[in-house]
């Protein structure tokens, strides 16, 4: 395996935004975390550097530096305590979802609440607007929800009550998306308050079939546990995905998956696609409990991975 990109500091400093986005294009997801903190650091002139991923439309199908060039900004952004950064970061979630983008809404799925968690208040009403868009799809709209309801826990116990009681309004209304109803349960499961007992008990019994998001028996037991665990609080660290050992492993895996392929479809595969690397993809699970790890390997519990989007319609 070639040597992992490294940059020294002074170097780096001397870029201006425009010449570190081509730096990353260019490492794609080999970017080292000192080229991420370096980006960070110029705050709102990076945020504004990189408007231009939300204010463009996405290509079905572009070249791999430029897809995880969408990944690498919403990790810088993350860093940034700005509101323009925080807006920046809801414009490119609706960008994703406008453009059925899901391989980078799963690779995302279950961070967005450490992504947001420096942000100002001022922040919050552009999540929410964004979580009551129905146009958008189900998906980004409840992995919106999270980062409302992870920094009212924050800000204190009125906070959160009054952001739980936002999200069992959208859990209640029959008007609304059913899967973004059941993700609403799922968010309220995980702080279960007497007040929406019912609630979840009666869209637990209305649910059949594979994509049960969670049953009465499960209801049952986040109450007899009444404690709050929302899924977030095991997943503050998305920046991982920058240590050399985790790089190092995406190569390794990346590799093995390509001669895997190659032995299995080498009579079918167009020779051009030799150059670019595989992106993430989900395997076929098997029936397994919400709580489960995914079988898809993504470290992530089954029902905030692939669980929802195996669900059957009401």
């Amino acid at each position: 395996m070639a040597a992992l990109p490294s940059y020294a500091e002074e170097h780096l400093a001397g870029l201006e935004p425009a010449a570190l986005i081509d730096l990353m294009r260019g490492d794609e997801d080999r970017v080292p975390r000192t080229v991420i903190d370096t980006c960070a650091r110029r705050g709102d002139a990076m945020a504004a550097a990189l408007q231009d991923l939300a204010a463009r439309s996405w290509a079905e199908r572009e070249a791999p530096g430029a897809w995880w060039l969408r990944l690498h900004a919403v990790m810088i952004l993350g860093l940034i305590a700005s509101e323009q950064a925080g807006v920046l970061l809801v414009r490119l979630m609706r960008r994703m979802s406008e453009a059925g983008d899901d391989s980078l809404q799963d690779w995302l799925a279950g961070y967005w609440p450490a992504v947001f968690a420096n942000k100002p208040d001022a922040v919050l009403p552009v999540l929410r607007e964004l979580c009551a868009d129905r146009g958008l799809d189900w998906y980004i709209r409840t992995n919106a929800a999270d980062p409302v309801v992870a920094l009212a826990e924050r800000r204190g116990p009125e906070a959160l009550d009054e952001a739980l009681a936002w999200v069992a309004r959208i859990a209640a209304d029959e008007e609304e998306d059913w899967e973004m109803r059941l993700s609403c349960g799922n968010t309220l499961l995980d702080f279960p308050r007497p007040q929406y007992r019912s609630l979840l008990e009666d869209l637990a019994k209305r649910q059949n079939g594979f994509g049960v998001h969670f049953s009465r028996d499960d209801v049952e037991r986040a109450y007899a546990a009444l404690k709050d665990a929302p899924d977030w609080r095991g997943r503050d660290d998305p920046w991982r995905f920058y240590r050399p050992e985790a790089i190092a492993a995406r190569q390794e895996r990346w590799a093995r998956e390509d001669a895997e392929e190659n032995e299995d479809d080498i009579a079918d595969v167009d020779d051009d696609l030799f150059d670019e690397p595989a992106l993430p993809y989900l395997r076929p699970a098997p029936k397994v409990g919400r709580n489960d790890p995914c079988p898809c390997g993504s470290g992530k519990k089954y029902k905030k991975c692939c669980l929802p989007k195996e669900g059957e319609a009401r």
